[in-house]
């Protein structure tokens, strides 16, 4: 897969991950609550080595076409999260984003910012013609990060995330690129 490297500000985004930062990255992805927050059954906690060794090298290609890239996030050069596009639909230009930053790194725009270069990014080098994601109703910060993005409400999905014997609800979101 191609190198990919965006700046904005004090941001910076990579699909190449150098693995001098892997106990960064782990102890920043190292959230009790984190997949609940994804709305994830698969984001592992405690996070390991391990998980971040997969998550690396996992496969995003089929057929020299990417289904899924993932951008790790620096602020001032320090490793700071996540964000990624993920079932890139090639035939109806839309794919799924999402992304995550380290709590001591929360409030500083981060978040908004790298989904700005995202959407850039989407529309620019893959050509998609929109963006979705759901977040459950009471996150709100990350409800935030869309609005500043210009993503609008498309819908409410009651009782779409099933964790720790409960349903949450969710909304969700759509940007037309």
């Amino acid at each position: 897969m191609k190198n990919y490297e965006f700046y904005l500000d004090n941001i910076k985004l990579t699909n190449n991950f150098d693995k001098k930062y892997l106990d960064d990255f782990i102890e920043i992805a190292n959230e009790k609550n984190r997949g609940f927050l994804l709305m994830s059954h698969n984001f592992n906690y405690p996070y390991t080595e391990e998980d971040l060794l997969n998550f690396i090298e996992k496969n995003r290609e089929m057929h020299n076409e990417i289904f899924e890239i993932d951008f790790y996030i620096f602020y001032n050069g320090e490793i700071s999260g996540a964000i990624g596009l993920s079932d890139i639909d090639y035939l109806n230009l839309r794919s799924h984003v999402g992304y995550w930053i380290g709590k001591k790194y929360r409030n500083n725009g981060i978040a908004t910012k790298a989904l700005s270069k995202i959407i850039e990014f989407s529309k620019k080098e893959l050509n998609m013609h929109s963006l979705y994601t759901d977040v459950l109703t009471d996150n709100i910060p990350s409800i935030n990060v869309l609005l500043k993005n210009n993503f609008e409400l498309s819908g409410i999905n009651k009782d779409s995330f099933y964790y720790n014997n409960k349903f949450y609800s969710s909304f969700f979101f759509s940007l037309i690129l």
